[in-house]
């Protein structure tokens, strides 16, 4: 089996601004690994950050009483 290239669309913003700074010549090949995988762990981070809190209920917290 031939290996499949990841569509455009997949690609995190952080990889996908690290492919566009290589593209522009802004970023060298030896750099463009690390960069890959450091915003590829970002996303990671953020997306287990946010699975951990718990889902909003969407009713409203009872208002507090000043007694």
């Amino acid at each position: 089996m031939g290996k499949v290239a990841t569509p455009a669309d997949t690609l995190t913003q952080g990889e996908q601004r690290a492919l566009a700074s290589f593209m522009a010549g802004r970023l060298p090949a030896g750099q463009l690994h690390g960069e890959l995988c450091r915003a590829r762990g970002q996303a990671l981070a953020k997306a287990a950050a946010q699975s951990s809190r718990p889902a909003p209920t969407g009713a409203p917290a009872p208002a507090l009483s000043a007694a």
